[in-house]
């Protein structure tokens, strides 16, 4: 079966925004917008690497380094400039590649 890569980024965008609400109570909107925005800055990246993972021609460790290349260029700018500490904001993001990373996986 393959996968809709609109109804998967659609699913990852509303995770993306139950993590933020979880996570951050009072920066929930910043970072939801730094989630989201990081969704869409890795947009192409992730529907090339998901096909791959599906057409077999790459194994789940090999998207997940592909993934996770990706992280050191996203900056979580909206919550760092509410004030959070870069480390806090850091660790979100890893939390967002890793619901990526597994959501991904699940589907396969």
């Amino acid at each position: 079966m393959a996968i809709d890569f609109k109804d998967l980024f659609a699913q990852l965008k509303t995770a993306v925004v139950d993590l933020a609400k979880e996570k951050f109570k009072d920066l929930a909107s910043e970072a939801a917008s730094d989630g989201t925005s990081l969704l869409h800055t890795i947009q192409d990246d992730l529907k090339r690497y998901t096909q791959e993972l599906e057409d077999g021609k790459i194994t789940p460790e090999q998207f997940k380094i592909l993934l996770i290349g990706n992280k050191d260029l996203i900056e979580m700018s909206a919550l760092t400039q509410a004030g959070l500490a870069e480390a806090a904001a850091d660790a979100f993001k890893t939390e967002v590649f890793n619901m990526i990373e597994n959501t991904v996986l699940s589907i396969i």
